[in-house]
């Protein structure tokens, strides 16, 4: 409950915010937040974490209707995708801003982060698999390339200006990004009339 109330703010105001203000989001005092949370560090792995969570990765996937264009159920897995990856993204950045100690310095990623990847390649794989007919490559091949295309877009490193629509997304990887032979006008983009 502290975590999912206090995640928002560490998204919107980064490292700056206060405990004050943190206790305030989860309606507690200071003292019984980080009674449960040794630190701010502490506190942002455990919102990591549950921005990680599969389960409504899992949930949002089982409500995509199965028999929607590909298109259709690329950009809604698309849109369920980009918000935790927008949300885990921000939290990392501000876990990053925080003096590191010798107790942080991990090299391993904590076992939740393969349980996500996990299920993203799974809820992917098998969106593909049921549009096989539709491929080129291997469901599987083809989920990593989506995977790789939603994750750069999310990427902190691309400016506004550069993260591509989840239209255009979705139309690199059914199209790519060159026009047949003989064509001069650019593909529509998704739902576009």
């Amino acid at each position: 409950m502290i975590v999912r109330a206090v995640t928002p703010l560490l998204v919107d105001q980064g490292a700056n915010v206060t405990t004050r203000q943190l206790a305030e989001a989860a309606g507690v005092a200071e003292g019984t937040l980080f009674g449960v949370f040794a630190d701010k560090r502490e506190l942002i792995h455990h919102a990591i974490e549950k921005a990680m969570d599969p389960e409504p990765v899992y949930r949002g996937f089982s409500e995509i209707h199965r028999g929607a264009p590909l298109e259709t159920q690329m950009a809604e897995a698309a849109r369920i995708l980009l918000e935790r990856f927008d949300e885990v993204i921000s939290l990392l950045g501000v876990l990053h801003t925080l003096p590191a100690t010798e107790l942080h310095h991990r090299h391993d990623p904590p076992p939740f982060v393969a349980e996500f990847n996990s299920a993203v390649m799974e809820v992917l794989t098998d969106l593909f698999g049921r549009n096989r007919d539709r491929l080129r490559m291997e469901p599987a091949r083809a989920a990593t390339a989506f995977k790789a295309l939603l994750f750069a877009r999310a990427h902190p490193s691309m400016a506004l200006d550069e993260k591509l629509s989840v239209d255009e997304i979705v139309q690199v990887l059914i199209s790519g990004i060159s026009r047949p032979v003989g064509t001069s006008d650019l593909p529509h983009p998704v739902g576009a009339s």
